[in-house]
């Protein structure tokens, strides 16, 4: 009976110790499973980080679009400050054309009463040389008679106190007469009164403004002619004076070429170009023939253009 039941014990320790041998080896199958995981979890490892390369994307691809909808914003807003800048521009670009052209008329109209008063001004000038140039003749003539009649009547009559104070009278009169003259000999050298018919007087200088249309080199020969040049612009006053006399779609030649070597303009006195009132973009020189002359616009700028073209002209001569 004590055999069975150590018998009976043996097997229980054997097989406690057995059980624990097989939670050993689970326990090291778990551990070593967690180094080394099976195929099935591998393929949840690969599938959690597509999902997670896909939520990537997604939120990649929404900060994209919210990125390209804020650019697209700025644009539109960008645009409508340049649409409203542009408007701007043009408005005050507008204004700045009428209050130019008014300033235009009104400087026009000024410098047409001035030529009018300087006109009036020059012919009461020469009218007065006219006169004292008479006076000068006339009262110098009656006193030189008074001493001649003195001197006769110096054997019958001494008076030499009379003749010298005479004598001193004459010289002094004719000083001063000589002296009016002179000033107003250069009042008139200042303003002219002797542009001939037809001609149009700025300052001391005549224009002509032909009606006939000519090849540039025939209106340099036909001013010639005329014993003048094609006009020479000196100042922008000069040729705001010559703009205002040309009708809107009317274009005109002027005496500026460079026909002797290209790119350099010269008047047709020879002197270079210093003032520069050219359209903008030109001279361009286009055309297979070149553009080697230079004609004006209504508008007070210049422009080059192929110098056998027909065109009006402007003759120029001093007064």
């Amino acid at each position: 009976m004590s055999q069975t039941v150590d018998d009976h014990s043996s097997y229980k320790e054997w097989e406690t110790t057995k059980m624990m041998e097989l939670q050993d080896q689970e326990l090291k199958r778990a551990r070593k499973g967690a180094w080394c995981l099976p195929a099935s979890c591998q393929g949840r490892a690969v599938a959690l980080l597509y999902i997670l390369l896909a939520f990537c994307f997604v939120l990649l691809l929404a900060v994209i679009v919210i990125s390209l909808q804020k650019i697209n914003a700025m644009w539109e807003a960008l645009e409508e400050a340049r649409l409203r800048n542009e408007k701007i521009h043009a408005s005050s670009w507008q204004n700045l054309s009428h209050v130019q052209h008014f300033m235009d008329q009104q400087m026009s109209s000024q410098l047409t009463a001035f030529h009018s008063h300087l006109l009036n001004v020059s012919k009461e000038v020469e009218n007065m040389r006219a006169k004292m140039t008479q006076c000068e003749a006339g009262c110098g003539k009656a006193l030189s008679d008074r001493l001649r009649v003195l001197e006769g009547q110096t054997a019958s009559w001494p008076a030499p106190g009379e003749l010298a104070e005479l004598k001193h009278q004459e010289s002094t009169m004719r000083a001063l007469l000589n002296g009016v003259l002179e000033e107003m000999r250069q009042v008139s050298e200042v303003i002219c009164t002797r542009c001939p018919a037809g001609w149009q007087q700025f300052l001391r200088t005549c224009y002509f403004f032909s009606t006939d249309q000519k090849a540039w080199m025939d209106a340099k020969l036909f001013c010639t002619n005329l014993s003048s040049h094609l006009a020479i612009i000196n100042s922008e006053q000069e040729n705001k004076f010559l703009a205002n006399q040309i009708m809107e779609t009317q274009t005109y030649w002027l005496g500026l070429t460079d026909m002797h070597k290209e790119g350099d303009w010269q008047w047709v006195d020879g002197r270079p170009l210093s003032l520069r009132l050219w359209s903008s973009g030109e001279p361009n020189n286009v055309g297979h023939y070149g553009e080697d002359c230079a004609f004006l616009y209504a508008n007070g700028h210049w422009n080059d253009a192929v110098c056998s073209k027909a065109e009006p002209f402007i003759c120029e001569r001093s007064c």
